[in-house]
């Protein structure tokens, strides 16, 4: 696949994540309105191969999603994800994970 596409479009141009956060969380918050059930959306962030391109798109989606429910006056839960798709995103999080099991362990208990 080749392109500028993925989690590169939403660096190169972030207001295509806002929007598109901001279409998501809209409109889970008028389902939410008019039901008694819960509505959880799951925003995956897509293409991902380095842990600080999902944490900068995932500010960015939580800011707007904020935003969003305030103005809308409504809260609601939402997940963000991503599908990881490339090699070096693979071993990325792979490393991530491992550290983050390792410190854990470490930690002291009070």
């Amino acid at each position: 696949m080749l392109g500028h596409r993925g989690v590169r479009l939403g660096i190169t141009y972030p207001e295509i994540t806002e929007m598109q956060t901001r279409a998501i969380i809209e409109a889970a918050c008028r389902l939410q309105q008019g039901r008694a059930s819960k509505v959880v959306p799951e925003i995956m962030i897509p293409l991902v191969g380095l842990v600080k391109e999902l944490r900068d798109q995932k500010a960015i989606v939580d800011r707007v999603a904020a935003e969003t429910m305030k103005e809308q006056g409504v809260k609601i839960k939402y997940l963000v994800g991503t599908m990881i798709e490339v090699p070096r995103g693979a071993m990325t999080a792979d490393r991530d994970r491992r550290a983050r099991r390792s410190s854990s362990r470490s930690a002291p208990t009070t």
